[in-house]
């Protein structure tokens, strides 16, 4: 019963504890944080200065590949003209239940529109917009891709996107009733010794 109770304090301390240190992590692999596109420019005008870049995202889904850890906010430019149909696409795991939110906007002089595919859904977007909470997402691993290319407007278009993905967190009934768990197994090996 000791072992049971020291299981459950665990199973609530571990989480709470490594939460600040998760937040720290390098972009390369896993991240959290602001992490902008390094694609077309001029870059996205929402991301904070010094936000690190990542490399232009690619026209499929596989590359590149993140693993989140917090809240992050990623930042990204796409254009869509004659000679350049590009896409922005990528993968996510998810360690944890997310809220997925998008927006996107035209540069300036510029038509945007398009389709968000997120998880298997599509969100077409037009003109300026967001941010649109999408919906959650729970732990696994996910396409992303916002792709330029599809709507009605001529292919002569420049756009700007954020996505930002935030912690659902463990609802706090959860968390007391673990811990109230926790203290009574710790309470019973007590009085039983």
């Amino acid at each position: 019963m000791r072992i049971l109770g020291l299981a459950l304090a665990a199973a609530v301390a571990i989480p709470l504890a490594t939460a600040g240190i998760a937040n720290a992590a390098p972009i390369s692999g896993n991240i959290s944080g602001n992490v902008q596109e390094n694609g077309p420019k001029p870059l996205n005008p929402w991301a904070p200065g010094g936000t690190p870049l990542y490399d232009d995202f690619s026209n499929g889904t596989g590359n590149p590949s993140f693993s989140l850890v917090g809240d992050t906010h990623i930042f990204g430019t796409v254009r869509h003209a004659s000679s350049t149909n590009f896409k922005d696409g990528w993968t996510m795991t998810l360690d944890r239940a997310y809220k997925i939110a998008f927006r996107w906007a035209p540069h300036a002089g510029s038509l945007f529109d398009g389709d968000f595919n997120w998880a298997g859904n599509t969100f077409s977007f037009a003109g300026t917009g967001g941010p649109s909470v999408l919906g959650v997402l729970g732990a696994g691993t996910y396409s992303f891709q916002v792709d330029a290319t599809a709507g009605s407007l001529p292919p002569i278009e420049d756009g700007y996107w954020s996505v930002h993905a935030t912690v659902v967190p463990l609802p706090a009934g959860a968390v007391l009733l673990l811990s109230a768990l926790g203290g009574l197994a710790l309470f019973r090996s007590r009085k039983s010794a």
